[in-house]
């Protein structure tokens, strides 16, 4: 099965563990990543007059070689016109201060992505594939994307190819080594200074967050899921949100020795997770996870019953922005258990 988190259709939400589009290339599901008001404000301030563009007549000089799924590729030195064929790609661009001249159709809709991406162009066709024709109109020095190892198309390579260079990084299952997304990203084009300070920031709050609940996080555990009324998935700690919860100090439950970064259960299952102390669920609030809670083995679980059921839409971490989303719905459930004794 092909990982999840991109949407079917652009306008559609990922649901599931599936990339936003289906089980395929194109059915990426990285779920909506709201905003933390700090970290939006710190991205649309990056963003403004970031999108530059140049001559198509001025040929780029040659810059770093970049390790891709197909290989060495030498990208330009200081690319100007870079279309973005993956969110995560297009994301992490953005919190470099860079705004691609081309995109992909799905954008985690937080606020600053929301302004920042409105009136770029989409280069996906109607199946969510890269629009060869729209790509090839915008004149790229360089193009940017990712897929999964298992899943490289070499004709489709080639033809991207032949545009511009072209870096295609690798997208793992429950998008755990979006970190290594993010810096791959950096690299092609010339912005790795400017990610580390990102990092070194993510680490710094996560680390904070750790050390004032340190009393809450050493007696509770944490499970991650999603979901509907057909299935629900339960995430690792190696999983993108898995990742950013342990770099805050969660000790995980029925998840801690899953090798996984999602396993998929029947609905009937969920006393799997009967012992955990906090659940989180994918959604924006108590009424989207209904099909879950509304579930008679889920309302017998321990977390249900103690009232400890919270909700992040920010599962599927794709940038520094994004995890930091994650991060305040974390320390705010966190915040209630500390209040409650």
């Amino acid at each position: 099965m092909r990982d999840v988190f991109r949407p079917a259709l652009p306008a559609a939400r990922p649901t599931g563990p599936t990339r936003p589009t289906g089980p395929t290339r194109e059915s990426r599901l990285r779920r909506r990543a709201g905003a933390a008001v700090a970290a939006a404000a710190v991205l649309a301030l990056t963003l403004t007059g970031c999108a530059t563009t140049t001559s198509a007549e001025t040929p780029a000089a040659n810059g770093p070689t970049v390790e891709t799924l197909y290989g060495k590729v030498t990208v330009p030195a200081s690319p100007k016109r870079i279309v973005a064929i993956g969110y995560p790609e297009a994301t992490a661009l953005a919190d470099l201060g860079i705004l691609p001249v081309g995109r992909t159709a799905y954008i985690p809709p937080l606020p600053a992505y929301d302004k920042a991406f409105a009136d770029i162009p989409v280069v996906e066709d109607s199946n969510g594939k890269p629009d060869l024709e729209k790509i090839a109109s915008l004149k790229p020095d360089l193009i940017i994307g990712d897929d999964f190892a298992d899943k490289t198309d070499k004709a489709a390579y080639a033809k991207l190819a032949a545009i511009a260079p072209t870096a295609i990084f690798e997208w793992k299952p429950a998008a755990s080594n979006w970190t290594s997304e993010a810096a791959s990203t950096a690299t092609a084009v010339g912005r790795t200074p400017q990610l580390d300070k990102l990092k070194s920031a993510f680490e710094a709050r996560a680390k904070t967050i750790s050390t004032t609940y340190a009393d809450v996080l050493a007696t509770h555990t944490i499970d991650m899921i999603s979901g509907d009324e057909t299935a629900w998935y339960l995430y690792s700690p190696d999983s993108s949100h898995g990742r950013v919860l342990a770099a805050a100090g969660a000790r995980f439950g029925a998840s801690a020795t899953q090798k996984d970064g999602y396993v998929e259960y029947s609905p009937e299952r969920y006393d799997v997770i009967g012992g955990t102390d906090v659940l989180f669920v994918q959604g924006t609030d108590k009424a989207s996870i209904a099909p879950i809670t509304s579930n008679a083995v889920f309302a017998k679980s321990k977390a249900a019953v103690a009232g400890n059921v919270e909700t992040s839409d920010y599962f599927f971490s794709a940038s520094y922005t994004m995890a930091d989303a994650l991060l305040a719905d974390f320390e705010k459930a966190l915040q209630t258990l500390q209040a409650r004794g």
